[in-house]
């Protein structure tokens, strides 16, 4: 299975966590961390393929430079520079979607542990009705 292919399925997963998620009551707090424990794992894929993207970007990049500047007979740097432009703007996509799922994860997490404390404030003083 090819790396889009991977992007693809993860994205399916991670948007039919969502939908399930929007049709869950915020009552139902374990549920929802149930839900979104599950998505957790997706978003975690995807920030990993992106992260791997990016890297090799990065790689072929810096590779491409050095080859550029090797090949240049004068102004080195600056033909470099000249033939690696879309490798770098390949990179910023790169790097903008890496981070994008980053903050996603992170968010994500930081969602299930409020809905993990509240849970414990429930329980604590007994107003709920753990589902």
């Amino acid at each position: 299975m090819k790396q889009k292919d991977w992007v693809e399925e993860h994205l399916n997963e991670v948007l039919k966590y969502q939908q399930m998620l929007e049709r869950t009551p915020d009552e139902m707090k374990v549920h929802r961390i149930e839900i979104m424990s599950k998505m957790l794992v997706f978003i975690g894929k995807l920030a990993a393929t992106f992260s791997e993207e990016y890297k090799n970007i990065y790689a072929d990049r810096k590779a491409a430079y050095a080859e550029a500047e090797l090949a240049a007979e004068k102004y080195k740097q600056a033909h470099a520079e000249i033939a690696v432009k879309e490798l770098r703007k390949q990179e910023a996509t790169a790097y903008g979607n890496m981070q994008r799922w980053r903050n996603a994860f992170e968010s994500t997490k930081e969602e299930i542990n409020a809905l993990k404390y509240k849970v414990k404030i429930d329980i604590e003083d007994g107003s709920s009705r753990i589902r």
